[in-house]
């Protein structure tokens, strides 16, 4: 309902859909939930939906999952099987998205499938333009929401030990994700740990025009363990106390990591 405020009559980009559903796990307890797709789909903050899913299984369970939705609800949504890099450089340039309407971008990838063109794609298609007389800008770019694979996929492939696991170091797929081998070659040969990669991710995502790229740590909500990162990128000045505003309101505290999804 909050979200309303900002997102009005704007769009919302799930480029990893999924099922509809996640599993919220409790003492030992798995149960069913609804995941970024239904959540978003039910909040009734957007105007249009556009749900992308490549897996054939996922994507029937996730159809599936949308009747349960009412006929409004559901006349807002289009579904996708398709690899989300191409499909939102094709949906970006078709006439189907208002550019002067806001714009969310859910990225939350399993591993490493999200390029960093399609990154650069989303942050050129709407630019930023800085308010004259009140805080609030005219026209803000496509806010992001990105899960950064830290901990469970990139320290594959950033071996601490590289004499023991040459093999896992994979140069492409890290050009690929950071955008090119200037990227991220200096922190190679500087022998920094893999950890350095999210700041610099961030960084490129500044370097996008985006004002704010602030990276939050996601632990096993069990173990205490780190999982990966979820980066935010936005350029509206009230993003980021609403995105604080939102941690509150999960965790009771702003800097304890999110429990997940």
């Amino acid at each position: 309902k909050q979200y309303r405020r900002v997102a009005g009559s704007g769009a919302f980009i799930d480029g990893f859909a999924g099922t509809g559903y996640g599993q919220h796990v409790r003492n030992g307890v798995t149960t069913r939930r609804d995941g970024s797709a239904l959540i978003a789909s039910k909040s009734g903050a957007f105007a249009s939906l556009n749900l992308i899913e490549l897996n054939a299984g996922h994507y029937r369970t996730l159809n599936k999952s949308l009747e349960t939705l009412t006929p409004k609800q559901r006349e807002k949504i289009t579904t996708l099987q398709a690899d989300c890099n191409d499909a939102i450089t094709e949906l970006l340039a078709s006439d189907v998205l208002d550019p002067s309407r806001p714009c969310f971008a859910l990225l939350d990838q399993d591993s490493t499938q999200l390029a960093w063109t399609t990154i650069e794609t989303l942050s050129k298609w709407k630019t930023y333009e800085p308010p004259e007389d009140t805080r609030r800008p005219k026209s803000c770019k496509v806010e992001l929401w990105i899960l950064f694979n830290s901990y469970q996929a990139v320290t594959r492939l950033w071996p601490h030990d590289r004499e023991k696991y040459p093999e896992s170091f994979s140069p492409e797929t890290l050009d690929r994700i950071m955008g090119g081998r200037d990227a991220w070659w200096d922190l190679w040969e500087a022998k920094q740990p893999f950890g350095r990669l999210v700041d610099r991710f961030a960084e490129r995502l500044r370097e996008l025009g985006y004002i704010y790229a602030i990276p939050q740590l996601i632990r096993d909500p069990a173990t205490s363990r780190p999982q990966y990162h979820m980066i935010h990128a936005t350029d509206h000045p009230s993003a980021i106390s609403f995105m604080r505003w939102a941690k509150r309101a999960v965790s009771g505290f702003e800097n304890v990591a999110l429990p997940g999804f």
